[in-house]
């Protein structure tokens, strides 16, 4: 194989690798940039990691216009709490923000997409204070 050749399947092979890794990113119309594969409805849990004695489960609905809706139910002390908030969602920086429209907060994760189910985020910061700094959880996909 001759040197030109060698070049030519070199730039297909990175051209081939920087598409294939952006794929999944676009921007909304407020220009934030959405990772598609998060969007959905996905489902979690954790138990002791931000408020000691409590554990919680969620669904959390993730839109491709950046919103998103949380539906969680908690139990502390015997004491169910039930609510639902709303909000906003992207990627920054390869991190994902989630802004609370009740709390004015935004919570910031390193995450990782485990396969097309399961996705890892770890806390980089919270908006509120938390008993487990290196607070992390994973959120199934919901199949319908």
């Amino acid at each position: 194989m001759n040197t030109k050749s060698i070049l030519s399947l070199i730039a297909i092979a990175l051209i081939v690798v920087s598409c294939g890794t952006k794929r999944h990113f676009v921007k909304n119309e407020n220009g934030k940039v959405i990772d598609k594969r998060l969007v959905g409805v996905w489902k979690g849990n954790e138990s002791g990691n931000l408020i000691e004695g409590m554990s919680s489960q969620w669904k959390m609905t993730r839109n491709l216009d950046g919103t998103f809706i949380l539906v969680y139910k908690a139990e502390l002390d015997g004491e169910i709490i039930e609510g639902t908030e709303k909000g906003n969602w992207w990627i920054e920086d390869g991190l994902f923000y989630e802004y609370h429209d009740v709390s004015g907060g935004t919570d910031i994760y390193n995450y990782e997409v485990l396969n097309r189910k399961q996705i890892r985020f770890k806390a980089k910061e919270m908006a509120i204070d938390v008993v487990n700094k290196n607070y992390e959880f994973v959120d199934t996909k919901v199949t319908k």
